[in-house]
């Protein structure tokens, strides 16, 4: 039976995909990458080995299956806010249901590659996060300048250097000033999909932030 999948490795390299288990590099899968598992695995060398294409395995031992609420980010080609990657959002129920779309950008505008540096004001890492506290969104005086009065942190369940990571609104998309953007988090553009993500966080209480390269 066919399933779903997140690509989990330690340090948020990328999953080699081959054309047959221990077989010839045909591709390569950004870390928290949703696949598709095809059968059963495989053993051939040290790993084990599943299909998530034609002619395309990866070793099963970097795969992980998340089957509770969460928040599932793909990068795609689109840009707003004078350069910062739209990141296509689905908002996903316990049982599996898309209950609601968003849309994310992170980083600052000229600065769009995820990485793994401190205070590079870059996308963090491609992967899977785990929201400290599900179903919390902080709301305060303190916040409701770049940060749009909202604040959800989440921590990489892989090894970085990048911390203080969380999802919150970013008031200045569209503005076109020096804010455009996020030092480092994931934000909703306008204050609608800020109203969308904060409800589904009290609401259904997602555990997991997946974020990836389409």
């Amino acid at each position: 039976m066919a399933y779903t999948a997140y690509v989990s490795t330690k340090n948020a390299n990328s999953l080699t995909v081959r054309n047959a288990p221990l077989g010839d590099k045909v591709d390569s899968l950004s870390n928290g990458s949703e696949v598709i598992v095809r059968g059963e695995s495989v053993p051939k060398g040290n790993w084990n080995w599943v299909e998530i294409g034609d002619n395309r395995w990866v070793a099963l031992e970097f795969l992980t299956t998340i089957r509770n609420t969460k928040v599932v980010a793909t990068r795609s080609r689109e840009t707003i806010g004078g350069g910062l990657r739209v990141y296509k959002t689905r908002l996903i129920d316990s049982r599996g249901n898309v209950v609601g779309r968003v849309r994310l950008i992170s980083g600052r505008v000229n600065k769009q590659t995820p990485s793994h540096v401190p205070n590079s004001q870059t996308p963090p890492p491609f992967g899977i996060y785990t929201f400290d506290t599900p179903g919390w969104v902080y709301e305060g005086e303190d916040l409701k300048a770049e940060f749009g009065g909202v604040w959800s942190p989440i921590t990489p369940t892989f090894s970085t250097n990048r911390t203080e990571i969380g999802v919150h609104y970013d008031p200045s998309t569209f503005k076109r000033n020096y804010n455009v953007g996020t030092a480092g988090c994931f934000a909703t553009p306008t204050a609608n999909e800020r109203n969308i993500m904060t409800k589904f966080i009290r609401t259904h209480k997602p555990k997991h932030f997946i974020f990836y390269e389409g």
